[in-house]
């Protein structure tokens, strides 16, 4: 895992501030973007907040229920947003978020696309970081349990463990 951390400054518009650090995050990684962005639930409702007013179309909404479906519709009218994946023991609790997705009365926003990639940026609430802190990282995506991963750099010559 490759992380970097990053602030909002109270003059810089939120998405514009988040796709500068991608870019950042990109040029210092290269050729690996940003798949993540940890925050605690203060920031996240700032971020949602910029999006809401700014930007819709650049949500990814997480639903288990079809996005056509009266269910749904009803909750997006609602106005009720919930923002960010669940984090477990330091993990991605894709079953927690899973089941807040299909129980709760708000519609759950997962992430936003990407700066310059087909991917998403996966929101991920994390309570332990500091009011208007968030980290970009990007968590390889392995099917087995090892944390671990080497990536090779052709363009600069650098070798990353990604743990």
């Amino acid at each position: 895992m490759l992380q970097q951390k990053y602030y909002f400054s109270k003059k810089e518009d939120v998405r514009i501030t988040i796709r500068f650090s991608e870019k950042e995050f990109h040029k210092c990684y290269m050729p690996l973007y940003a798949n993540c962005l940890f925050c605690n639930s203060f920031t996240m409702n700032k971020i949602g907040n910029s999006l809401i007013n700014n930007a819709f179309n650049e949500i990814a909404i997480y639903t288990l229920i079809d996005i056509n479906s009266v269910v749904f519709n009803e909750k997006l009218n609602n106005g009720a947003f919930t923002w960010g994946m669940e984090l477990t023991c330091g993990k991605i609790d894709f079953e927690a978020s899973d089941q807040i997705a299909k129980y709760s009365q708000n519609v759950f926003i997962s992430g936003i696309e990407s700066f310059d990639n087909d991917d998403f940026l996966l929101f991920v609430r994390d309570d332990s970081l500091l009011d208007n802190m968030f980290v970009l990282k990007y968590i390889p995506d392995s099917g087995d349990d090892d944390d671990t991963e080497t990536v090779y750099s052709p363009d600069e010559k650098r070798i990353y463990t990604l743990v």
